[in-house]
């Protein structure tokens, strides 16, 4: 017979299922080809949504002799923070339109991750049989669900023996007794503590006490140190008793936004001193300390058995009021009469897909099988291939990735030392050249060697020392040329005066070699 739940999207629409009218699910869910296959699933494809989406069983699962849930899941995109389980609501209660986080349900089963939280949840709301109170049953230690990005079946079994079985691709992870394994558990305590019970004043529970008789010895020094010096201790031969153990740090530099007016003077920090490196130690020496063999410390009374010990004590027991024995409980969680994905993710790419359930736990672990094997080889196979790819394409470029320039490390140094403006644009200047090598060497290595071909080409410019000696002496003869010349003129002009005197009323006047010179 049919299966009380198939969906399997293979329609590649959301045939059947309804999004709350709820406000706060803005989220909403599309029927979507898989990655990886050609099979259509639920896809929730925003993140930081929440989503509200269920649908009707053909009719209500009676789970009271056993059923079985099992969906596939998978994140496509990875998942950093969310929910993949479903909820299968209470057949009585449910409603489409106004599905939303209250909307009671019999089961919740399903992965969810999130910070501290990786767990594949199981809980049951079991309904007492007593008073009718519907409380949560839920798995005390459920298994963790896997966190990659391939496709995984979730199943769960409950035998009418009251026992179950969690499996993640077809292997059972968790197996039990609902009696035994869940908390609170279904069936409560037969008695409790009575909450009016209060313990004595005159109550006694402390089992040891000090011995009253007990007496300190006369030879016992509470005073006496735990260590002392060691007197056997001599001072290392290349102790340095005039160095300091800490000097100021040379490389500091002030920062760039201290104040001294708000700051104070500024102090280098303090670094060890590398002269004490390589010997025993700098400073004044003291002897090192050791154990001290007198030391007793403080002396207590030694402890003895309490005669007045009556216990622990314990309030007393009384009846449960609310105690029942559900030997079935499996016919108190509720009908089933829908599956609804009410979560909150912060990772897109969940899909949700072959999602069934039945009272026939044996047809529904068939269609798993039949319906998974060969998906999870398809698209395992995929993801893996993906992953190995992106694996060697990472080692290839780690290993294309050129090493930094020769010297580069050391002007990184320098760089990092500079305060100031100057100094951020020396840093990310080396942050340019890490990655570009040849602007490193053309910087570096190109301009060096063109300042010095520039230094040279100056220098040649620059007379020799015979060239220079030799424009002294060319100096000195052109002077003494001239010298001779204004000598000469002086004697012609003497001998004309005394042979031709002048007339009293001409003027004198100059040689023209004498008016050229003063000009």
């Amino acid at each position: 017979s049919a299966l009380k739940l198939t969906e399997t999207f293979d329609d590649g629409a959301l045939a059947g299922w309804t999004h709350s009218s709820e406000a706060k699910y803005t989220g909403k869910a599309i029927a979507k080809k898989a990655k990886d296959t050609d099979d259509y699933g639920l896809y929730l494809p925003k993140e930081a949504q929440h989503y509200g989406v269920s649908k009707a069983l053909s009719s209500p699962l009676d789970p009271s002799n056993g059923f079985a849930l099992q969906f596939e899941a998978r994140q496509e995109e990875g998942l950093e923070c969310g929910g993949a389980y479903l909820k299968y609501l209470n057949a009585d209660e449910y409603d489409a339109d106004s599905f939303d986080g209250d909307t009671p349900y019999t089961v919740m089963f399903g992965p969810d991750k999130c910070g501290g939280t990786n767990k594949v949840h199981v809980i049951f709301k079991h309904k007492s049989p007593l008073d009718g109170e519907v409380e949560e049953k839920h798995l005390k230690n459920p298994p963790r669900m896997p966190v990659d990005e391939k496709v995984h079946l979730y199943s769960l079994e409950v035998n009418e023996d009251n026992t179950y079985t969690v499996s993640i691709d077809g292997k059972e992870e968790r197996t039990g007794s609902l009696f035994e394994d869940f908390e609170p558990p279904f069936n409560p305590p037969k008695e409790i503590d009575d909450p009016d019970d209060k313990k004595p004043e005159d109550w006694v529970d402390e089992d040891k006490i000090p011995d009253p008789k007990a007496k300190k010895p006369a030879d016992w020094d509470e005073d006496a140190p735990a260590m002392i010096p060691d007197m056997d201790a001599v001072k290392p031969d290349d102790w340095l008793d005039d160095e300091p153990a800490q000097v100021e740090d040379e490389e500091a530099v002030i920062p760039e936004d201290w104040d001294v007016e708000e700051d104070g003077d500024w102090e280098a920090p303090m670094v060890p001193n590398p002269a004490c490196a390589e010997v025993s130690g700098c400073g004044e020496w003291t002897r090192p300390e050791k154990a001290n063999p007198e030391y007793k410390g403080k002396w207590y009374a030694p402890m003895i058995d309490n005669p007045k010990y009556k216990g622990e004590w314990k309030p007393k027991q009384i009846a449960n009021p609310k105690f029942y024995e559900d030997k079935t409980p499996l016919a108190n969680i509720g009908k089933i009469g829908a599956v609804g994905v009410e979560v909150w993710t912060m990772s897109k790419g969940l899909v949700l897909d072959n999602i069934v359930a039945d009272e026939d736990i044996a047809a529904v672990k068939a269609f798993g099988k039949d319906a998974f094997e060969a998906k999870a080889e398809a698209v395992n196979s995929a993801v893996e291939a993906r992953e190995k790819e992106a694996k060697a394409k990472a080692d290839a470029e780690a290993a294309r990735e050129p090493s930094a320039p020769i010297g580069l490390r050391f002007f990184e140094s320098i760089a990092d030392k500079i305060p100031g403006p100057v100094g951020v644009f020396a840093q990310d200047a080396m942050s340019h050249f890490a990655t570009n090598a040849l602007h490193y060497y053309l910087t570096f290595v190109t301009l060096p060697i063109a300042l010095i071909i520039l230094f040279i080409a100056v220098k040649s410019m620059r007379p020799t020392d015979e060239q220079k000696s030799k424009k002294a002496q060319q100096a000195k003869d052109a002077k003494k040329k001239k010298d001779d010349d204004v000598k000469e003129d002086d004697d012609d002009e003497n001998e004309g005066d005394e042979n031709e005197p002048p007339a009293e009323d001409e003027k004198k006047t100059p040689s023209k070699r004498r008016v050229r010179r003063s000009s």
